[in-house]
């Protein structure tokens, strides 16, 4: 994994045990996603992916008795060769209230035999800091998605 902070970008590389099919609806199917959004500890208390170009996606979550909600739309679906949707957290923890500061997802997905290579990139960060929270949630959570897709066909 190669992670950098060049620009206030994250941008990281993570192989999986898993064909690009697989990993792709890893990422666009709500049962999927829920399972492995978020830093280790964060327990997925709903999820809704409308996956299609201007289709809408939210999550909320739940860590140490604290909410989390998080949502997008997508922008580009390629499957299952690339994915990018917007991503800004929400006030207080509750999808309805007003968003954060919008950053932009793109996530490419390279076939290595029976593997993907997932190529992801978030950009643009207001601060160092929430870049750095960033990459630390993602990768949690790839961690998470990598075990899942260890364990299912």
């Amino acid at each position: 994994m190669a992670d950098s902070f060049g620009n206030l970008i994250l941008r990281m590389t993570r192989t999986f045990d898993a064909t690009p099919d697989r990993v792709f609806a890893a990422w666009t199917d709500a049962e999927q996603f829920g399972q492995w959004f978020g830093p280790v500890g964060v327990k997925t208390v709903s999820c809704g992916i409308d996956a299609r170009v201007g289709g809408a996606w939210g999550l909320v979550g739940e860590h140490n008795n604290t909410r989390m909600a998080v949502s997008g739309r997508y922008v580009e679906i390629e499957p299952p060769q690339r994915l990018v949707y917007t991503f800004a957290w929400h006030e207080k923890g509750d999808l309805a209230l007003p968003r954060g500061q919008e950053s932009v997802v793109t996530i490419v997905f390279t076939p290595v035999g029976q593997r993907t290579e997932m190529t992801f990139t978030q950009a643009v960060f207001k601060d160092e800091e929430a870049v750095a929270a960033h990459n630390r949630g993602w990768t949690d959570s790839f961690d998470k998605l990598g075990d899942i897709l260890r364990r299912s066909p």
